[in-house]
């Protein structure tokens, strides 16, 4: 004779489902961090909820500029010395393909209207637009030389290319695809914040040690002292200050751009690369290049959260929600 549960028992069988509901929707809102590790030609996926690798995916050699797709379901990551791009599904964890696409790609950034990515091709001194689907090139816009990282400004409707043997940066208008102007920074200009300040592009200037920033509105540049070697930034969503990664001097730099002034910094060492901060704003995870690490720092107090050993040659990272 099957017996039919007592009022508690259904009470406390829904509250368990309720629960288990709660924490699989948990689960599945962990963002995941994709990190480029150029020396070991592989991509180390981190749970950021845990703070572990939860799987190493095997690319081609020498990768290093990481894209998402406008719905992040796919990430892009180019390979300058064969002049490959592979493309990798993020769901999965497993790459899709890897397509010839010549020259030296370097940096990869997708349009969330069109869909449409643009490359910077090392080499040729060119950004390139692909189709998406079939990678086939569909225009081409000359800037300067080298050029290293792009941003899209996609309310602007506005692409930046960082020459760094230019020591300029040139300014794409989207819809016309075509060079708009050129911009004068600091010496060799090698990485972009995300672009999603609607006051100003930052951009990272390695050789003279500081950081510029480009009004979006009339192209003015004010300069900002940073460390030694600075490779890569990012914008501290809802502040406006700047954390950037400093090369040579082993540091992060907490800029204040409205004071003009550097408002904190941190000791970390293994050569510090790329920036990337979280959803919320609360942390931020820093690609080690020569600790093959990527440390994880906390934005209230500025200070080393974890540290998590990934693959080696941490360099580029991608934030996938």
């Amino acid at each position: 004779m099957r017996i039919a549960p007592s009022r508690s028992a259904r009470a406390l069988l829904l509250g368990a489902l309720l629960l288990a509901q709660m924490a699989g929707a948990v689960v599945a809102q962990a963002a995941r961090l994709f990190v480029v590790c150029q020396a070991g030609a592989e991509i180390s996926v981190i749970d950021t909820e845990s703070g572990t690798v939860e799987r190493t995916i095997a690319v081609a050699k020498t990768p290093a500029g990481i894209g998402l797709s406008p719905d992040g379901k796919t990430a892009y990551v180019t390979h300058p010395d064969a002049g490959l791009l592979t493309r990798i599904d993020t769901t999965m964890r497993q790459v899709i393909d890897t397509t010839s696409i010549g020259g030296q790609p370097f940096a990869v950034v997708a349009d969330p209207g069109s869909g449409a990515l643009y490359v910077s091709d090392w080499s040729a001194d060119a950004v390139y637009r692909l189709d998406p689907h079939t990678l086939a090139r569909t225009g081409t816009v000359k800037v300067g030389r080298s050029p290293a990282g792009l941003v899209l400004d996609a309310q602007g409707r506005r692409l930046y290319s960082a020459n760094r043997e230019s020591n300029a940066v040139s300014i794409i208008d989207l819809a016309a695809f075509s060079r708009l102007a050129s911009v004068a920074v600091g010496q060799a200009p090698y990485a972009f914040d995300t672009g999603n300040d609607p006051r100003f592009i930052a951009i990272a200037n390695v050789r003279s040690g500081d950081v510029s920033l480009i009004d979006k509105t009339d192209h003015t540049v004010s300069r900002l002292p940073a460390g030694k070697m600075p490779y890569g930034l990012a914008v501290i969503p809802g502040t406006g200050r700047i954390l950037v990664a400093n090369q040579q001097s082993g540091t992060v730099s907490l800029l204040d751009p409205q004071a003009g002034r550097e408002a904190g910094s941190l000791r970390l060492g293994g050569s510090p690369e790329s920036v990337v901060i979280s959803a919320d704003g609360r942390q931020a995870y820093v690609s080690e290049w020569f600790d093959d690490a990527v440390a994880v720092i906390d934005l209230d107090g500025l200070a080393m959260r974890a540290r998590i050993k990934v693959g080696r040659g941490p360099r580029t990272m991608a934030l996938v929600p």
